[in-house]
């Protein structure tokens, strides 16, 4: 046995070491297909599985060379690897999809997703709904004490107070994601799915107001635009080539209306009116599920031009106003096709390793 668990230990720690190298793009670009980096933490749970039971087998020769035998030894040895077995694969395997909570400063509030209506049916389709969405739920059952109003102005619902305070913004995150992470999206226009995390948090009053101000400057340019989404600067920066267009007009694709309206513009929209342009060639690319995240369903930039996402390397965007550029919280891990946009300054794809 422990011959067997001994080679498999030298067999996994090189393979998972051969999949992290995935990272490196020259890696990636020679071994990608067949050391993926979706199987580095397979590897990891195999190899301590391996490890635990290579020591557990050795404790147990151990004493037998020392002629002590007891069945209470063999059931506590066999005790011993189940647990540590078990408690590897629940640590590395995430947990299934929880109830749906919303945390509100430092309390957590429960609720029903099939009961939430969208406010902006302008935005959503029927049975899909936003972040902002879950607190006027929560206002409505009597849970939270919200007041808000919809300002023109900004193209967005405006929190005036909630339970009694002022100053709310929000974090957001998806199943497998990035805690805290700093966004200026507008929260009626944040897409909720399974797997959702939310946090509504006190923030800087000038901050929210920088905010503010980033919308009331894209409401103005969709309306010198006569409503037409028109983007100052696109800018594309593969690993192979750096491009950029200047005043494109974008246009709908539809590409996401079982979520989303038809007609509803999306930062993926950008890519795909590129292509109509004959400006680029691009390849899309539908993930169900990655790594970590059980519930991604969205569609994903995987080639531009020869630049192919490969290994851990592959295309990333940011949107928005250029005052909060990458690696500021115009960069979130919100998929391009529910990225719905305004008419912001600027968009940028660029290629990086995760």
């Amino acid at each position: 046995m422990q011959l067997l668990t001994k080679w498999g230990i030298v067999i996994l720690s090189i393979l998972l070491g051969l999949s992290g190298l995935t990272y490196y793009m020259w890696f990636a670009e020679i071994f990608g297909d067949f050391f993926l980096f979706s199987w580095h933490i397979d590897y990891d749970i195999l190899l301590l599985i391996f490890i635990i039971i290579h020591v557990g087998v050795g404790f147990k020769f151990y004493l037998t060379r020392k002629r002590i035998k007891h069945w209470g030894y063999d059931i506590s040895i066999g005790l011993l690897i189940l647990s540590l077995t078990i408690t590897v694969i629940s640590i590395n395997y995430p947990p299934i999809l929880g109830p749906n909570v919303v945390t509100i400063g430092n309390t957590r509030y429960s609720y029903d997703s099939a009961e939430v209506n969208t406010t902006r049916p302008d935005l959503f389709q029927n049975e899909s709904f936003s972040v902002f969405d879950i607190l006027v739920h929560l206002n409505s059952i009597g849970e939270i004490n919200l007041t808000y109003h919809f300002n023109l102005s900004l193209n967005t619902h405006v929190i005036d107070s909630l339970n009694g305070e002022q100053d709310w913004w929000y974090y957001v995150f998806y199943d497998g994601g990035y805690p805290n992470e700093p966004n200026v999206h507008r929260m009626d226009h944040y897409p909720w799915k399974p797997g959702t995390t939310i946090k509504i948090y006190h923030e800087n009053p000038v901050y929210i107001d920088e905010i503010y101000s980033s919308f009331e400057e894209e409401v103005i340019r969709l309306a010198s635009n006569n409503g037409t989404i028109i983007i100052p600067t696109v800018t594309i920066n593969g690993s192979s080539f750096n491009v950029e267009f200047y005043n494109i007009s974008i246009t709908p694709h539809n590409i996401r209306n079982d979520t989303l309206q038809n007609d509803v513009i999306t930062a993926l929209d950008v890519i795909m009116t590129l292509g109509d342009l004959g400006n680029i060639t691009y390849e899309l690319k539908w993930i169900k599920s990655f790594s970590r995240a059980r519930y991604v369903y969205s569609y994903f930039v995987n080639e531009i031009n020869s630049d192919e996402a490969v290994g851990r390397c592959g295309w990333l965007y940011e949107v928005g106003d250029a005052d909060f550029i990458y690696p500021g919280p115009n960069y979130i891990f919100l998929a391009a096709d529910e990225r719905i946009l305004t008419s912001p300054e600027n968009l940028r794809f660029f290629w990086d390793c995760l």
